[in-house]
Protein backbone atom coordinates (compact mmCIF):
# COMPACT_ATOMS: atom_id res chain seq x y z
CA UNK A 1 0.00 0.00 0.00
CA UNK A 2 1.22 3.05 -1.06
CA UNK A 3 1.99 5.75 1.68
CA UNK A 4 -0.32 8.48 0.72
CA UNK A 5 -2.76 5.83 -0.07
CA UNK A 6 -1.90 4.60 3.37
CA UNK A 7 -2.64 7.46 4.95
CA UNK A 8 -6.25 8.24 3.51
CA UNK A 9 -7.44 4.88 4.73
CA UNK A 10 -5.97 5.64 8.32
CA UNK A 11 -7.99 9.15 8.17
CA UNK A 12 -11.12 7.25 6.54
CA UNK A 13 -10.85 4.57 9.20
CA UNK A 14 -10.43 6.73 11.99
CA UNK A 15 -13.39 9.13 10.99
CA UNK A 16 -15.68 6.05 10.32
CA UNK A 17 -14.61 5.04 14.16
CA UNK A 18 -15.20 8.55 15.41
CA UNK A 19 -18.77 8.12 13.57
CA UNK A 20 -19.12 4.48 14.67
CA UNK A 21 -18.90 6.07 18.51
CA UNK A 22 -21.25 9.00 18.34
CA UNK A 23 -23.99 5.89 17.03
CA UNK A 24 -23.20 4.48 20.40
CA UNK A 25 -23.92 7.25 22.20
CA UNK A 26 -26.92 8.44 20.16
CA UNK A 27 -28.81 4.52 20.64
CA UNK A 28 -27.69 5.20 24.26
CA UNK A 29 -29.61 8.18 24.77
CA UNK A 30 -32.60 6.71 22.49
CA UNK A 31 -32.97 3.82 23.69
CA UNK A 32 -31.80 3.94 27.28
CA UNK A 33 -29.48 1.23 27.45
CA UNK A 34 -25.92 0.90 26.79
CA UNK A 35 -23.52 -2.33 26.58
CA UNK A 36 -21.55 -0.91 29.60
CA UNK A 37 -24.45 -1.53 31.83
CA UNK A 38 -23.53 -5.13 31.72
CA UNK A 39 -19.94 -4.67 31.79
CA UNK A 40 -20.06 -4.32 35.96
CA UNK A 41 -21.37 -6.87 38.43
CA UNK A 42 -25.22 -7.31 38.63
CA UNK A 43 -26.56 -10.11 40.52
CA UNK A 44 -27.66 -12.91 38.41
CA UNK A 45 -31.66 -12.25 38.33
CA UNK A 46 -31.28 -8.76 37.96
CA UNK A 47 -29.04 -8.75 34.97
CA UNK A 48 -30.90 -11.24 33.06
CA UNK A 49 -34.32 -8.85 33.57
CA UNK A 50 -32.24 -6.02 32.89
CA UNK A 51 -31.40 -8.10 29.30
CA UNK A 52 -34.91 -9.03 28.48
CA UNK A 53 -36.17 -5.83 29.43
CA UNK A 54 -33.57 -4.20 27.12
CA UNK A 55 -33.31 -6.82 24.45
CA UNK A 56 -33.84 -4.25 21.31
CA UNK A 57 -31.86 -1.37 22.71
CA UNK A 58 -29.06 -4.57 23.62
CA UNK A 59 -29.09 -5.86 20.26
CA UNK A 60 -28.64 -2.49 18.20
CA UNK A 61 -25.69 -1.90 20.88
CA UNK A 62 -23.78 -5.10 19.85
CA UNK A 63 -24.65 -4.40 16.00
CA UNK A 64 -23.01 -1.11 16.31
CA UNK A 65 -19.84 -1.91 18.50
CA UNK A 66 -19.25 -4.87 16.51
CA UNK A 67 -18.47 -2.24 13.30
CA UNK A 68 -16.83 0.21 15.83
CA UNK A 69 -14.56 -2.72 17.02
CA UNK A 70 -14.18 -3.33 13.07
CA UNK A 71 -13.13 0.07 12.19
CA UNK A 72 -11.10 0.65 15.17
CA UNK A 73 -9.03 -2.77 14.50
CA UNK A 74 -8.20 -2.04 11.19
CA UNK A 75 -6.80 1.99 11.80
CA UNK A 76 -4.66 0.77 14.53
CA UNK A 77 -2.83 -1.95 11.80
CA UNK A 78 -2.56 0.52 9.70
CA UNK A 79 -1.40 2.87 11.94
CA UNK A 80 1.17 0.72 13.25
CA UNK A 81 2.55 0.05 9.61
CA UNK A 82 2.33 3.70 8.98
CA UNK A 83 4.27 4.56 12.08
CA UNK A 84 7.00 1.95 12.62
CA UNK A 85 10.40 2.38 11.89
CA UNK A 86 13.47 0.55 13.01
CA UNK A 87 14.06 3.26 15.63
CA UNK A 88 10.49 2.68 17.24
CA UNK A 89 9.15 -1.24 16.09
CA UNK A 90 9.27 -2.76 19.29
CA UNK A 91 7.17 -0.02 20.82
CA UNK A 92 5.04 0.19 18.15
CA UNK A 93 4.57 -3.49 18.15
CA UNK A 94 3.67 -3.29 21.85
CA UNK A 95 1.16 -1.28 21.07
CA UNK A 96 -0.28 -2.62 18.71
CA UNK A 97 -0.47 -6.31 20.60
CA UNK A 98 -2.19 -4.49 23.34
CA UNK A 99 -4.75 -2.70 21.19
CA UNK A 100 -5.37 -6.65 19.34
CA UNK A 101 -6.00 -7.84 22.76
CA UNK A 102 -8.43 -4.81 23.28
CA UNK A 103 -10.13 -5.34 19.90
CA UNK A 104 -10.38 -9.53 20.81
CA UNK A 105 -11.93 -8.82 24.40
CA UNK A 106 -14.50 -6.47 22.78
CA UNK A 107 -15.61 -8.72 20.50
CA UNK A 108 -15.84 -11.94 23.00
CA UNK A 109 -17.91 -9.51 25.05
CA UNK A 110 -20.29 -8.46 22.31
CA UNK A 111 -20.82 -12.60 21.63
CA UNK A 112 -20.98 -13.42 25.27
CA UNK A 113 -23.75 -10.46 25.92
CA UNK A 114 -25.81 -12.06 22.97
CA UNK A 115 -25.76 -15.45 24.49
CA UNK A 116 -26.48 -14.15 27.84
CA UNK A 117 -29.44 -12.77 26.00
CA UNK A 118 -30.61 -16.26 24.80
CA UNK A 119 -30.09 -17.63 28.25
CA UNK A 120 -32.37 -15.24 29.66
CA UNK A 121 -34.71 -15.75 27.13
CA UNK A 122 -35.01 -19.61 28.08
CA UNK A 123 -35.21 -18.67 32.18
CA UNK A 124 -31.63 -19.24 32.64
CA UNK A 125 -30.10 -16.22 33.72
CA UNK A 126 -26.14 -16.10 34.17
CA UNK A 127 -24.46 -17.51 36.79
CA UNK A 128 -22.48 -15.30 39.58
CA UNK A 129 -19.07 -16.46 37.72
CA UNK A 130 -20.00 -15.82 34.59
CA UNK A 131 -21.10 -12.46 35.51
CA UNK A 132 -17.88 -12.30 37.56
CA UNK A 133 -15.78 -13.18 35.04
CA UNK A 134 -17.36 -10.67 32.31
CA UNK A 135 -16.86 -7.54 34.87
CA UNK A 136 -13.17 -8.48 35.40
CA UNK A 137 -11.96 -9.25 31.62
CA UNK A 138 -14.24 -6.12 30.75
CA UNK A 139 -11.87 -3.64 32.75
CA UNK A 140 -9.01 -5.77 31.60
CA UNK A 141 -9.65 -4.87 28.30
CA UNK A 142 -10.13 -1.34 29.08
CA UNK A 143 -6.75 -1.40 30.84
CA UNK A 144 -5.33 -2.73 27.50
CA UNK A 145 -6.46 0.18 25.89
CA UNK A 146 -5.03 2.78 27.99
CA UNK A 147 -1.56 0.77 27.30
CA UNK A 148 -2.14 1.03 23.65
CA UNK A 149 -3.36 4.48 23.10
CA UNK A 150 -0.56 5.41 25.84
CA UNK A 151 2.22 3.73 23.65
CA UNK A 152 0.72 4.84 20.45
CA UNK A 153 1.27 8.34 21.74
CA UNK A 154 5.28 8.39 21.72
CA UNK A 155 5.12 7.71 17.71
CA UNK A 156 2.00 9.59 16.17
CA UNK A 157 3.50 12.74 14.31
CA UNK A 158 4.18 15.93 16.54
CA UNK A 159 4.96 18.48 13.55
CA UNK A 160 1.65 20.53 13.60
CA UNK A 161 0.00 21.99 16.68
CA UNK A 162 -3.19 19.86 16.47
CA UNK A 163 -0.96 16.64 16.21
CA UNK A 164 0.59 17.40 19.80
CA UNK A 165 -3.08 18.58 21.09
CA UNK A 166 -3.45 14.39 20.11
CA UNK A 167 -0.87 13.22 21.80
CA UNK A 168 -1.13 15.22 24.71
CA UNK A 169 -4.81 14.48 25.04
CA UNK A 170 -4.04 10.63 24.66
CA UNK A 171 -1.29 11.33 27.86
CA UNK A 172 -3.49 13.92 29.96
CA UNK A 173 -6.65 13.06 28.95
CA UNK A 174 -8.28 9.82 27.68
CA UNK A 175 -5.65 7.06 29.46
CA UNK A 176 -6.18 9.42 32.92
CA UNK A 177 -9.53 9.74 32.89
CA UNK A 178 -9.99 5.66 31.71
CA UNK A 179 -8.12 5.09 34.96
CA UNK A 180 -10.10 7.04 37.36
CA UNK A 181 -13.24 5.64 36.00
CA UNK A 182 -11.99 2.11 37.47
CA UNK A 183 -10.56 3.65 40.83
CA UNK A 184 -13.54 5.96 41.31
CA UNK A 185 -16.33 4.86 39.41
CA UNK A 186 -17.79 8.25 38.68
CA UNK A 187 -20.28 8.48 35.41
CA UNK A 188 -18.55 11.78 34.98
CA UNK A 189 -15.06 10.06 34.33
CA UNK A 190 -17.16 7.33 31.76
CA UNK A 191 -18.28 10.90 30.09
CA UNK A 192 -14.52 12.42 30.20
CA UNK A 193 -13.38 8.93 29.15
CA UNK A 194 -16.16 8.69 26.21
CA UNK A 195 -15.30 12.40 24.58
CA UNK A 196 -11.40 11.97 24.75
CA UNK A 197 -11.86 8.63 22.54
CA UNK A 198 -13.90 10.57 20.32
CA UNK A 199 -11.83 13.89 20.30
CA UNK A 200 -8.79 11.76 19.59
CA UNK A 201 -10.32 9.84 16.74
CA UNK A 202 -11.72 12.61 15.04
CA UNK A 203 -8.25 14.76 15.54
CA UNK A 204 -6.42 11.80 14.26
CA UNK A 205 -8.91 11.80 11.24
CA UNK A 206 -8.11 15.22 11.04
CA UNK A 207 -4.24 15.36 11.25
CA UNK A 208 -4.01 12.04 8.68
CA UNK A 209 -6.27 14.02 6.21
CA UNK A 210 -3.98 16.78 6.35
CA UNK A 211 -1.47 14.83 5.77
CA UNK A 212 -2.38 13.05 2.96
CA UNK A 213 -3.43 16.49 0.94
CA UNK A 214 0.80 17.09 1.22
Amino acid sequence: MKGNTLTRNIAHLALAAGLALVALLLASILQGSADQSYEGFQAPAHYADMLLANEASVRTYVAIDSFFVLFYSALFILLAIALKNADNVWLVAAGLVALLVTSYLDIHENNELLVFLRMAGQGIPPSVEMIHSRALWSAVKFQSSYLSFFLFAFVLPDKTVWERVLRWGLWLGYVPAGILVYAFPSPWFELARFFFMLFGLFMLAWTFHQRAKK
